[in-house]
């Protein structure tokens, strides 16, 4: 089989250094750029050999201690859609928000004025309305708690005064811009009136 995989193929030269073989006369061809996201890749590696074995498992534990924190603490303010653990993420829905009107991206503008980065919004796919939250390892209690509080006051809101949710955010020099036409006709370069 190794006359037909797909090239460039990693090969060793008689000098001993390494390079690609791109002439295989039986091979498929090339699947997808190879090169890939070679950034991405360097940091993952960074990341591995800074934190070693140890750290690394320590560091999973920490993300996923992280996401079932957020996870028990918001449960009573936003839909959990499945029951099983979760792991280095939670994932919630907007379904309590829905009957005030409130979407998840209304939530998730709204969390700007909160100074937080909103979380991911509308996925995985199979959540309809979904919250995605990542913590990470990174974040320690003061700030969970900080995030937590912000969610369950947005949640309030929702209920209480959902016009203030749905027109944020407020303390960002843009406020809400056409989101259909933004993804229709996008403007990827800055031209001068």
């Amino acid at each position: 089989m190794e006359p037909f995989l797909p090239v460039p193929v990693v090969i060793e030269r008689a000098d001993g250094t390494l390079g690609f073989e791109y002439n295989r006369p039986q091979s498929i061809g090339r699947v997808r750029m190879f090169y890939g996201n070679f950034g991405m890749l360097v940091r993952a590696l960074a990341y591995i050999m800074a934190n070693g074995p140890d750290g690394l498992r320590q560091t999973t534990e920490d993300a996923v201690l992280n996401a079932n924190y957020i996870r028990k603490r918001l449960e009573p303010y936003f839909d959990l859609p499945y029951s099983s653990p979760s792991m280095h993420e939670v994932v919630f829905s907007d379904a309590r928000q829905q009957p005030c009107g409130v979407r998840t991206g209304d939530i998730a503008k709204r969390l700007i004025d909160y100074g937080f980065h909103p979380y991911t919004v509308s996925f995985p796919l199979i959540v309809h309305g979904a919250l995605m939250i990542e913590p990470t390892e990174t974040e320690g209690i003061l700030e969970l708690d900080a995030f937590i509080d912000a969610m369950i006051s947005i949640a309030k809101e929702a209920e209480t005064d959902p016009q203030l949710v749905k027109n944020a955010p407020y303390t960002t020099r843009t406020s809400r811009v056409d989101e259909v036409t933004a993804a229709r006709k996008p403007v990827l370069r800055w031209k001068p009136s």
